[in-house]
């Protein structure tokens, strides 16, 4: 299956390490919400070169499947598995698809479900719904958690908000849901275009209740302690002011999957305003 990032496997590879934020408050932030994975499961939907995969895995994770629909992604990651022997897993299948969700070897077979930056890419509402139906459909009879860095609904349109930090984004002023926008991101000599569709508050959690889990909370991304000392308190201040992705932690349990109804979602949503 062709995908638009099937182009941009290199940058993608490097930007953890070309981009601060990546490190001090995406990667840092997203793991310690995921927390403690020692001897656990964990399936990492749209794992891309497997960045998240492997640092799960090197946490004590049990066991670590990632999954992502870009063939040169999975690829790249199996080649990456082969040199280091992490016994991560690749699957190339789209995670829109709430079949990938009942594949063997998935289904009702992990504790926690993780996915950056893979919802802001749904073109519709079905296909945002069919991740999460994916998530919920791998978790275990007995419940789990689903772990996802999302575009921050209330993300700045001011082209030059995130420019400090290696990345424009833009998309059109309207509140239609799924509004197409667009990311270019500097990744040293290289250079990312993906484009994104924006989602609401409103229809994430709608998704999420749909898909089974009962329980969603909103978290805003922090800054490492050595972020803040190599970089200043300065220097993140308009990220943090206005941080283009937020953590949704999603919590599903085993009455979602023996009545087949998800009640109403409790989190509040702390999507800053523009």
């Amino acid at each position: 299956m062709e995908s638009q990032f099937d182009t941009v496997v290199s940058a993608y590879e490097h930007s953890m390490e070309e981009m601060p934020f990546r490190e001090h408050v995406e990667a840092w932030s997203f793991l310690n919400t995921v927390g403690d994975v020692t001897g656990r499961s964990v399936l990492d939907l749209g794992c891309g070169s497997g960045l998240y995969a492997r640092r799960l895995r090197r946490e004590g994770a049990a066991r670590v499947v990632g999954m992502d629909e870009s063939a040169a992604m999975v690829e790249h990651a199996r080649r990456r598995e082969e040199h280091e022997g992490l016994g991560v897993e690749y699957l190339a299948a789209n995670a829109a698809d709430p079949a990938s969700g009942e594949l063997a070897n998935i289904a009702g077979s992990f504790d926690v479900v993780t996915a950056v930056y893979v919802l802001p890419y749904a073109s519709s509402q079905e296909v945002l719904e069919g991740f999460c139906a994916t998530a919920r459909r791998a978790l275990r009879a007995t419940g789990g958690r689903f772990v996802a860095a999302v575009l921050n609904p209330g993300f700045s349109t001011d082209p030059q908000w995130y420019r400090g930090y290696g990345m424009l984004l833009s998309s059109q002023r309207s509140p239609a849901e799924g509004t197409p926008g667009h990311l270019r991101a500097w990744v040293g000599q290289e250079v990312l275009d993906l484009d994104f569709f924006r989602w609401s508050v409103a229809a994430h959690e709608r998704a999420f209740e749909t898909a089974g889990f009962d329980r969603v909370s909103w978290i805003r991304p922090t800054v490492s302690e050595e972020g803040r000392a190599r970089y200043g308190e300065a220097f993140w201040a308009n990220y943090l002011d206005c941080p283009h992705a937020l953590i949704i932690d999603a919590h599903a349990g085993p009455e979602a999957v023996s009545d087949g109804r998800a009640r109403p979602s409790e989190g509040t949503a702390v999507a800053p305003q523009e």
